[in-house]
């Protein structure tokens, strides 16, 4: 049942897909709230215990505080279903604070219901790009709901993978996982899923280096299975692209075959429109003021013309006025959402921890940062001789990997949730410290002496 509430738990992006596209809606906010809070809410009922604080569950709190008094310091207008998603994510801490990965049966449940997700998630992925092959849209749009489905499958994947491979692998196991991601992995790389991607490998990679000699091996097999599908799964696109080009050079040639109707100078306009997309010279470039203050910092987005169809450069411009913005975020920062507003780019960092040093300021990012590093470096000692520990550890590495690229506090879900299992596991693993007498504490080595009579 824990298995299975944790699956249902990462799996609630997928899981929105399948019911709003099924359902013929573009989303549902109340729902998507009651799914989440409930499942958090089941994980945290059906795992609850006595726990012994941790150095982590501290920096967490202060996080949270952090956040706290950020918003009672910063004026601005929040989004109350932002508000509601931060939320929702901080509650993902303690609702997997108290989670136990140990037992086989969660950790086939889990598996079965994540693979069985993925399964699905590649079957419609497939299909909406083969219908969808000479469309506008260059990732396929799932049930009509989103062109971001085939990250959120994919990311399910991983999770999936992380959970295999931390019950240790043979041949056999290695080259069944290597089956059953292989199709998968070349649907998503065709749906142009580039940052997930890195995030599983690196994560294998680390698990390669940090496993012992005689698994190594097993992971260079599934390692290699998923790169050689990634690299067919190009193969698709490459085409895709072509045929788009040769379209578009055809259609070219035959609106300069066609003559243009002669206007009169009434008809000619004075200033001719620029094309959507189209960067302007150094000459042309203007200054725009940010919708909020940025104590005194220009911004590289306010002061050149971008192409907002470039969905890489713009995040390059957020993320150089992140960094513009950091040494005066002060020790609570400008407040949560404030730099979708200051920033002329109107998006987010795309980056968490950036974000929480920007928006929640000095204090709340490091806490948050610090956490993260410490849950790793604590618990890497038990890597190698606990199957729940390689889960935590690598769950922890992907989710943090993920979010340097696609970082969003707000749905940052699964990246506090493996922070609170990490913290959980590292409690268990290590042993109570027994309470000693203030005699013997005083005392050193007297503690041992016979009490005279």
């Amino acid at each position: 049942m824990i298995g299975g509430a944790l699956a249902l738990f990462v799996s609630a992006n997928a899981v929105f897909v399948l019911i709003y596209g099924l359902a013929g809606v573009q989303g549902n906010s109340l729902f998507t709230c009651g799914y989440l809070v409930a499942s958090e809410a089941a994980l945290f009922y059906l795992t609850f215990r006595r726990i012994r604080l941790q150095a982590a569950d501290y920096l967490f709190s202060a996080f949270v505080l952090s956040i706290a008094v950020s918003f009672a310091l910063n004026v601005s207008t929040f989004d109350p279903k932002q508000v509601a998603l931060l939320a929702i994510a901080l509650g993902a801490y303690p609702s997997c604070r108290y989670l136990s990965f140990a037992n086989p049966g969660v950790r086939e449940t889990f598996v079965l219901i994540t693979g069985g997700v993925v399964a699905l998630g590649t079957v419609l992925s497939a299909y909406a790009m083969f219908t969808q092959w000479d469309g506008p849209y260059a990732r396929p749009v799932v049930l009509g709901v989103t062109d971001a489905a085939a990250h959120f499958f994919l990311m399910i994947c991983g999770l999936m993978i992380v959970a295999v491979t931390a019950t240790g692998l043979d041949r056999q196991k290695s080259l069944q996982l290597s089956a059953f991601i292989f199709l998968p992995a070349v649907v998503f790389s065709a749906s142009h899923v580039r940052a997930t991607f890195i995030a599983i490998i690196v994560t294998l990679i680390f698990a390669f280096i940090a496993t012992e000699s005689k698994q190594r091996r097993y992971f260079g097999i599934v390692i290699g299975a998923l790169l050689v599908a990634i690299a067919i799964g190009q193969v698709p696109p490459y085409f895709r692209n072509k045929a788009m080009v040769e379209r578009q050079t055809a259609q070219e040639k035959a609106t300069d075959e066609t003559p243009a109707p002669q206007k009169t100078k009434a008809e000619t306009p004075t200033a001719p429109e620029k094309p959507m997309g189209e960067t302007a010279t150094p000459q042309e470039e203007t200054e725009t003021p940010p919708r909020m203050e940025s104590r005194g910092i220009l911004l590289s987005s306010c002061r050149a013309n971008i192409d907002m169809s470039d969905s890489i450069a713009k995040r390059k411009v957020a993320l150089q006025d992140a960094l513009r913005l950091l040494p005066v975020a002060g020790a609570f920062g400008f407040g949560f959402g404030a730099f979708d507003q200051i920033s002329c780019v109107s998006m987010e960092i795309h980056n968490s921890y950036l974000q929480a040093l920007v928006e929640f300021g000095w204090i709340g990012g490091l806490c948050f940062c610090v956490a993260i590093v410490m849950a790793l470096v604590r618990l890497l000692p038990f890597f190698r001789g606990s199957d729940e520990a390689r889960f935590a550890i690598c769950g922890l590495v992907y989710m943090a990997t993920l979010s340097v690229p696609h970082g969003i506090l707000g749905e940052d879900r699964m990246l506090f949730a493996m922070l609170g299992l990490a913290v959980g596991v590292y409690e268990r693993s290590t042993p109570k410290r027994p309470l000693r007498s203030f005699r013997a504490a005083a005392g050193g080595d007297g503690s041992s002496r016979p009490t005279p009579t």
